[in-house]
């Protein structure tokens, strides 16, 4: 299985801030969200096509573990790599840091292949697949 990893680096912005000026804990899945497309764009896989295709991945599954916060114009790094694929889902996990290295949180989430006319989940198309393994 492939265990290509990405790291993509981000800043917080003061929206994403709460009350306490700490990164607000729902703003961790748009972070883990980017770089899983950006994972895909890396790969030559555009999630924007796959959607003009049919094809939708919808997170089934999220999983995460806060260990420090993040503040505003805090400097953080997700590092996202592809755990597994099955036939009709695939994992991912990630380890959030922030500028002095430190973990700031981790997580794992799964997403599932549907078919978006049938609305219902299908099996990885062959396509996919080689690009997953490579």
């Amino acid at each position: 299985m492939s265990k290509k990893n990405i790291t993509i680096q981000n800043s917080v912005h003061y929206h994403q801030v709460d009350q306490m000026g700490v990164m607000h804990h729902a703003q961790y899945v748009y972070a883990l969200e980017q770089s899983r497309i950006e994972w895909l764009q890396r790969q030559g896989v555009s999630y924007g096509d796959l959607e003009k295709k049919g094809i939708l991945l919808p997170v089934v599954d999220i999983s995460l573990q806060y260990k420090k916060p993040l503040h505003f114009e805090d400097l953080y790094f997700v590092h996202a790599s592809l755990d597994e694929l099955n036939g009709y889902y695939v994992d991912f996990s990630y380890v959030i840091e922030n500028q002095q290295k430190d973990c700031v949180a981790t997580a794992t989430t799964r997403l599932v292949f549907v078919d978006e006319q049938a609305r219902r989940a299908m099996k990885c198309p062959d396509f996919l697949l080689k690009v997953f393994r490579l």
